[in-house]
């Protein structure tokens, strides 16, 4: 084979293990680590911030780990004054499913069973923004569903 035959095909093989390498689903390790840095970093003082707004308004919000569904997982629950729904909260967890890739899930649950807000791939695919958007959408949601 010619020399530069022989590198065109290096240079094709070394792109195409790149390539493969990046639509590989991360290890769960590094997943899980991710999300815990993603929980920490961004959902948790988030949450805090609307915990607090609500608890202003006198209802008893409060942040919850790990007592999901799924874990790892964090909620903030809502804590209503007469609030009807038994649980009314809104959580990030990641989540199993056979045949997928670990996904990292918003739902919000006002009465059993929870409902999906959104699905991420990735931690770093989930920012402040859309942070802030799926806790207002959701506090207002359960808001709605709990009025008399």
């Amino acid at each position: 084979m010619r020399e530069h035959n022989r590198l065109r095909i290096e240079r094709l093989t070394a792109r195409y293990a790149r390539r493969i390498e990046e639509t590989r689903a991360p290890a769960e390790v590094d997943f899980l680590r991710e999300f815990d840095e993603l929980r920490e970093r961004l959902l948790r003082p988030q949450m805090e911030e609307v915990a607090a707004e609500l608890c202003k308004a006198g209802h008893d919000a409060r942040i919850v780990l790990d007592e999901g569904h799924e874990k790892p997982s964090i909620e903030l629950a809502l804590g209503l004054r007469g609030g009807k729904g038994s649980h009314n909260k809104v959580g990030f967890c990641v989540i199993r499913w056979e045949g997928y890739p670990l996904q990292i899930l918003a739902y919000l649950e006002v009465h059993p069973p929870p409902f999906d807000v959104e699905r991420f791939a990735r931690a770093a695919d989930i920012g402040p923004e859309r942070v802030e958007h799926i806790l207002v959408e959701a506090v207002e949601h359960i808001l709605v569903c709990n009025a008399p």
